[in-house]
């Protein structure tokens, strides 16, 4: 039976990953996961694919701030801190409303960067939603790319680095949630399930882009694993890997829970 071996967030969107041993599972994604998010002066959202160094930002949390490390600096946010005016943001073709933190953390992020950007975050003016074309055919999203949750097995992991002649960790993948499983790809058949007392559904593989190339630590990229993917997990011109996946029903989730398929 899968068991959860592995549970992460990201708390500003496409920067670095904290890795947690429960986290609370919320329509949105996982608490603090892409609740906040850097943005150009067009309200447009910054990524590693046009930026590769926002994978070298590093991520801690606890019950009061999210810190954020790049190289020798470092910034502690309060985790309630935004002003109280709204501005637009953007993220694909969503437009939704967000509060910028604090102009002295936008600062920070933009020098580093060497462009103007601005650091904002989800806040109860934010409302953000996917239509799906399966019940219940809408859901409710952060500022992840096009689901709340990512789920990813070992099985698969091991078949790309049997195939793969360098091998690739999984925090390329970015997942939500990682499994210990038996067959290659089995996450994007289990539908509804349960995981500790949260209920989620797969909606479909995962189609992938170009950030699975870059290395999450350094920030260097290269031509695997999608130069390999591209041989076996090519559908319609997408490269597929890992589950895309909604919740169902809030609860906790832990290492060690098991999946019960409904």
């Amino acid at each position: 039976m899968p068991t959860v071996t592995a549970l992460h967030i990201y708390p500003i969107k496409s920067l670095g990953a904290i890795t947690l041993t429960e986290a609370h599972a919320v329509m949105e994604g996982f608490k603090y996961d892409r609740r906040w998010m850097l943005v150009n002066t067009k309200g447009e959202f910054l990524t590693q694919r046009t930026d590769k160094r926002l994978a070298k930002f590093h991520c801690a949390i606890d019950s009061e701030h999210l810190s954020v490390q790049f190289d020798s600096e470092s910034i502690d946010i309060p985790l309630g801190e935004h002003l109280s005016d709204t501005t637009r943001v953007k993220v694909w073709s969503s437009c939704l409303k967000a509060n910028e933190v604090n102009p002295q953390y936008s600062k920070w992020f933009s020098e580093i960067l060497d462009q103007e950007c601005s650091l904002v975050r989800m806040t109860e003016a934010s409302h953000r939603y996917k239509r799906l074309f399966v019940d219940p055919f809408k859901t409710e999203l952060s500022f992840a790319d096009g689901y709340p949750y990512l789920l990813l097995g070992s099985a698969s992991m091991d078949l790309l680095n049997e195939r793969c002649p360098e091998s690739i960790p999984a925090n390329r993948f970015r997942a939500n949630i990682q499994l210990e499983t038996t067959e290659a790809h089995e996450e994007d058949t289990y539908g509804r399930f349960s995981l500790g007392t949260a209920t989620f559904q797969v909606i479909k593989p995962c189609a992938r882009c170009q950030v699975i190339t870059i290395d999450q630590q350094t920030g260097e990229s290269g031509h695997e694993p999608t130069k390999t993917l591209a041989t076996y997990r090519k559908k319609k011109n997408k490269i597929n890997f890992g589950a895309n996946t909604i919740l169902i029903k809030p609860g906790r989730v832990g290492l060690g829970d098991r999946v019960e398929r409904l």
